[in-house]
């Protein structure tokens, strides 16, 4: 693994865990006005990223960006990256990418036994509020996908708004270890693309997880059910005898 800079602690803590290891190239910045145009200008200059993973890391980021366009509050003490991940398979299943991390995040994080769900299709929620974000993409050229990316937001030391909650508060522990936590993150993109062919195993274990509290933009009527995530890891609602499925 090539450590940039404090990149070092992350790869040490990496290394701990036995299971799945891939060479992470891993660069950090103390400040930036966002990971993806930083990953978006090393693949530029790049032209490829080769059979590696890269993750740029933030100690804060000014523009982020999430879902919709939306703000991406991002200070100092949180978790601000963005990834790329080359893609070796002609089976990957693009459409259940997105359920495969939020499903990989909520077993990390149940392991540690903080009870948390997933509000489809990519945040993180504990209780009422949100813990961690994350937008995925698929890069495809032609019919074939080269690669995945993602954007990634997770509230650990930070002050948050009143919508978001950090980890340090969820534990009541100050000053977590953000080396540690980002290897964690890691792994979880490892595990979550190495099980992507296994689309059984991703669905049932995103729906064991599934908040059905907060229904999808422009369905707010209260009379919409969440059912379920499908097969193709799209939303099941209903009203009535109406159901309706929302794309990812």
């Amino acid at each position: 693994m090539k450590v940039i800079g404090s990149a070092a602690k992350t790869s040490f803590f990496y290394k701990k865990k036995k299971e799945i290891h891939n060479n992470w190239k891993i660069i950090y910045k103390f400040k930036c006005s966002s990971t993806e145009y930083e990953l978006d200008q090393y693949l530029k200059s790049n032209n490829s990223i080769r059979n590696n993973p890269i993750a740029f890391f933030s100690r804060s980021q000014s523009s982020g960006y999430g879902r919709y366009g939306r703000k991406w509050y991002a200070p100092v003490g949180g978790i601000w990256m963005s990834m790329a991940y080359p893609i070796n398979s002609n089976n990957f299943i693009s459409e259940i990418f997105s359920i495969s991390i939020a499903y990989k995040l909520c077993e990390m994080l149940s392991k540690e036994s903080i009870k948390v769900t997933l509000k489809w299709p990519n945040d993180i929620f504990y209780g009422s509020k949100k813990l961690i974000g994350f937008l995925p993409k698929v890069i495809t050229r032609g019919d074939q996908i080269k690669f995945v990316r993602v954007g990634f937001g997770m509230n650990l030391n930070n002050q948050t708004p009143s919508l978001g909650i950090s980890l340090s508060q969820i534990i009541n522990k100050k000053n977590l270890c953000e080396s540690y936590w980002a290897s964690k993150i890691l792994h979880v993109f490892d595990e979550a693309i190495s099980l992507n062919e296994k689309r059984n195993i991703i669905i049932k274990g995103a729906n064991r997880y599934l908040n059905k509290k907060y229904l999808p933009k422009d369905y707010c009527d209260k009379d919409w059910i969440i059912e379920n995530i499908d097969h193709r890891g799209n939303l099941v609602i209903s009203k009535n005898d109406d159901q309706k499925i929302i794309n990812v």
